[in-house]
């Protein structure tokens, strides 16, 4: 008896140590990154001390720990700092130095420093007097673009998550902010590689994605911050002269912010960027939904240049966006919008087709037209996001009202009036949970999604109506295992899609998406299986799909990553390919559907490199990626008397794409200088069916985008050019090949409070015949900053001119288009701030 009471006081004390395993770390400096030796460890649990240890001459110390533990660590000129213990997983910890002050120096960090996934821009230091908001700081930051539609990029990849105080005021639609926040209120801007919003998920799934989060300077927290921008815009004719402006509140804090925006704008700008969700990392939580067909063409302002000097407007926006942390540590957000657009445009053009074993098809078309659009918006998003579990649900509403008045002409022929009329109504609701133990999770999915649109178009008052009556639903549920260094995930669901239109036709599908990923140190690698069965019940047909890939990431040292891909997708169309028979397109354009539902499958290979070395703020990468497609349906194209026939008909097809890309961006602080390289190339191989007979092309592009920015204290210069080399050919006809650039050239005096800018940009675009077509569009402007209140005066198209012509190739075809631009005119602002 007193020997198995002895074994089992044995075994009660040796339980602890048995659930103990040995873990290891390195600690090291967050900018050199060389290892910190003699730095002092302490393992945490429960909030108190437990053991102690010390790192090596290589920075890697050894503790005896259990999940849930953290480590402690603390080196003399280094901020104290702690990280989780995480069971087979070894522990990195960058130390960041200490600020201090020696005999009235202050001895300040850099620019730009990195630490693990995390580069953080000092963007105090990057801004000037003559920056305006956020957005004009973005543009000097090295590796940093933002592009026309607000997008902004980091080493080529799109921002996915863009966050104010680690708070997501916008729901993606990111750059009106950029656009209302100061750039003397900003402190600096931290961008994450490597982005896992979910805290659950953190260190489990790997993910590609950018975040980038802006911090204010502590005086421009918790304040309200007002902004007037009453203007006027003069043109010549002086009957199109009238108002413009806007106004905002913005409040931001690290629990609550608040936005009011109101514009009205009539000098081209496209307002309706303003909705745009433009970072859509973790949208899956407010879920994919469906998507209704364009059947008729709409018409919408298109530009190869810039579209403001194109667009002819009157448009207002509206809107008003909060979020805020509750006590719990969730967090809410509501956003509303409405914007009116009423937007007119003039183009002409001529299309030549080169079918083999044809002559040239050539057809011509004018258009002017006007398109009103109304859209009124709301949604809501609710987020529970801890460690240990995370719940999202996310509702919106949004309707739209389009009405699009366009008239046709060719040469010699009479005028057509088309009008395309189409409303919309859209709900959907999302819900996600995801609950964790020690080493598994479940994630339940729910998302639920809703379209009324009717399509009405009417032809020299010939009508033809379509009335959409969409439902959708995705349902799933998700298992992770996780397995020291391997990530189980196992998804099953299903998802339903019923479309009323001229019948019911509901698809019904089923899929199963295993997936393993292992991870160790500096490598991640992932295999993703997933199957979906899909079934269209009105046509009794049953379709198997299985698209499986390789994900490979492994670090090369601390300041480069290689990313590889592999795999086969195949996808099978939706009910909207044979829904309607026949139908027509645009006044032109027949489509037979045939009661086709196609069939796609890709295999693709992408390798890629990233290079970031914030301490001497470089970065570059490079891809280069190859596709190959076949395909069981073509549309066969025939072109009489100016009429197109678009008719599906069952054909094997096949056709490639291997493309190339480079970018290296390096930043010169100490002179204010940014450069910027970009190179592409693409190859394709494609074929089009006319006739019944197959037409094989190939095509390629090359281009070269510099870029360089200079901004000394006394003023500014910015160069921005792409080059571009098109070659079309096909069995029986080799095009000449077109070069077409685009130069731009800006510079900004600053003569003490006063900035005085020239800027021009030259279009040179050539022609098949060979005859290159330039275009010289030049601006100027002057701003006077006071206090609080900046005046500025802009003159646009100074040498008023008034068509842009742009040739280009595509597939078999060659489009010469032109583009009535916008006269001389010019544009007055008062913008006060308090």
């Amino acid at each position: 008896m007193r020997k198995l009471l002895l074994i089992q006081a044995l075994m009660a004390f040796a339980m602890p140590s048995l659930a103990q395993v040995v873990v290891t770390g390195e600690v090291y400096d967050s900018i050199s990154r060389k290892p910190l030796a003699g730095a002092a460890i302490t393992l945490i649990r429960a909030g108190k001390p437990l053991a102690f240890s010390h790192t090596g001459r290589d920075g890697h110390f050894e503790v005896r720990a259990k999940t849930g533990d953290r480590v402690q660590v603390t080196c003399l000129g280094y901020r104290k700092k702690s990280a989780p213990v995480t069971e087979g997983r070894e522990i990195e910890v960058p130390m960041a130095r200490k600020s201090f002050t020696l005999k009235e120096v202050e001895v300040k960090g850099r620019p730009v420093f990195g630490r693990q996934d995390t580069i953080s821009f000092d963007l105090k230091r990057f801004a000037s007097a003559s920056d305006n908001s956020l957005k004009d700081v973005l543009r000097k930051l090295p590796g940093v673009d933002v592009e026309k539609d607000g997008r902004i990029t980091f080493n080529g990849k799109d921002i996915s998550r863009f966050t104010v105080e680690n708070l997501d005021l916008t729901g993606g639609r990111y750059n009106q902010l950029t656009e209302a926040l100061k750039a003397k209120d900003v402190d600096r801007a931290e961008v994450v590689d490597h982005d896992q919003p979910v805290k659950a998920l953190r260190g489990k799934v790997f993910t590609d994605d950018v975040a980038m989060n802006i911090k204010l300077k502590p005086e421009a927290r918790d304040k309200w911050m007002f902004t007037l921008r009453p203007g006027l815009v003069a043109a010549f004719p002086l009957e199109e002269t009238g108002p413009q402006g806007g106004a905002d509140a913005l409040q931001i804090g690290k629990r609550r912010q608040w936005m009011y925006s109101a514009d009205y704008d009539r000098s081209g700008n496209d307002l309706s960027r303003n909705d745009l969700v433009i970072a859509t990392g973790g949208m899956s939580a407010y879920g994919k939904g469906a998507e209704v067909k364009d059947w008729f063409a709409m018409p919408k302002v298109t530009s190869p240049i810039d579209e403001e000097r194109v667009r002819f407007n009157h448009s207002i926006n509206v809107t008003a966006k909060n979020t805020r942390k509750t006590k719990d540590g969730s967090e809410q957000r509501i956003t509303a919008g409405y914007l009116y657009t009423d937007e007119r445009q003039q183009t002409g053009n001529t299309s030549v087709y080169y079918f083999d074993g044809d002559s040239p098809v050539e057809t011509d078309e004018t258009n002017r037209f006007r398109v009103r659009r109304d859209h009124l918006y709301v949604d809501f998003n609710h987020n529970t996001n801890t460690p240990q579990a995370y719940g999202n649900e996310y509702f919106i509403l949004e309707g739209t009202l389009a009405n699009g008045l366009s008239t046709f002409g060719d040469n010699g022929g009479a005028a057509i009036t088309q009008q395309v009329k189409a409303p919309e109504l859209h709900a959907r609701n999302t819900f996600t949970r995801l609950f964790t133990r020690e080493r598994h999770s479940w994630t339940v999915y729910s998302t639920f999604d809703f379209h009324y649109a009717p399509r009405k178009m009417t032809v020299d008052g010939q009508a033809q109506g379509l009335d959409n009556l969409l439902y959708y639903a995705d349902q799933y549920a998700l298992l992770t295992l996780n397995r020291r260094f391997v990530t189980h995930r196992y998804t099953l669901g299903l998802t339903a899609e019923h479309l009323n239109l001229r019948g019911s036709h509901t698809h019904l599908s089923a899929y199963a998406m295993p997936s393993w990923q292992y991870r160790r140190v500096a490598t991640v690698l992932r295999l993703d299986v997933p199957v979906r069965w899909e079934t269209f019940t009105d046509r009794g047909k049953n379709y198997l799909d299985a698209s499986p890939s390789l994900y490979m990431n492994v670090k090369s040292g601390r300041r480069g990553e290689w990313t590889g891909t592999v795999g086969y997708r195949m996808t099978t169309g939706g009910v909207d390919s044979y829904a309607v028979d026949s139908y027509m397109s645009d006044y032109r354009t027949r489509v037979v559907t045939s009661g086709i539902v196609p069939r796609q499958g890709t295999f693709s290979a992408m390798v890629g490199y990233d290079y970031k070395r914030p301490v001497t703020e470089m970065f570059m990468s490079f891809n280069a990626s190859y596709n190959y497609n076949h395909g069981s349906a073509m549309t066969d194209m025939t072109i009489a008397d100016g009429q197109y026939l678009l008719r599906n008909v069952t054909r094997d097809w096949h056709g490639q794409v291997a493309q190339a890309k480079a970018l290296v961006s390096k930043g010169f602080f100490d002179i204010h200088l940014k450069t910027r390289l970009d190179l592409g190339y693409t190859f394709a191989r494609g074929q089009q069916l006319s006739g019944g007979m197959v037409t094989d092309y190939r095509s390629s592009v090359l281009s070269v985008s510099p870029e360089v920015v200079f901004s000394p204290s006394f003023g500014m210069f910015t160069y921005r050019a792409s080059f571009a080399w098109n070659k079309m050919k096909t069995d029986d006809t080799d095009r000449n090949t077109l070069l077409d650039w685009t130069q731009r050239l800006a510079y900004t005096q600053t003569i003490g409070k006063v900035d005085i800018s020239l800027s021009a940009v030259h279009y040179r675009n050539e022609s098949p015949a060979g005859q290159p077509v330039n275009t010289l569009l030049a601006d100027a402007s002057v701003v006077w900053r006071l206090k609080k209140v900046r005046l500025s005066a802009e003159a646009r198209n100074l040498f008023d001119k008034r068509r842009c012509i742009v040739t280009s190739y595509s597939g078999v075809m060659s489009a010469t288009n032109w583009y009535e631009l916008r006269p001389r005119e010019l544009a007055v602002k008062v913008q006060v701030s308090f």
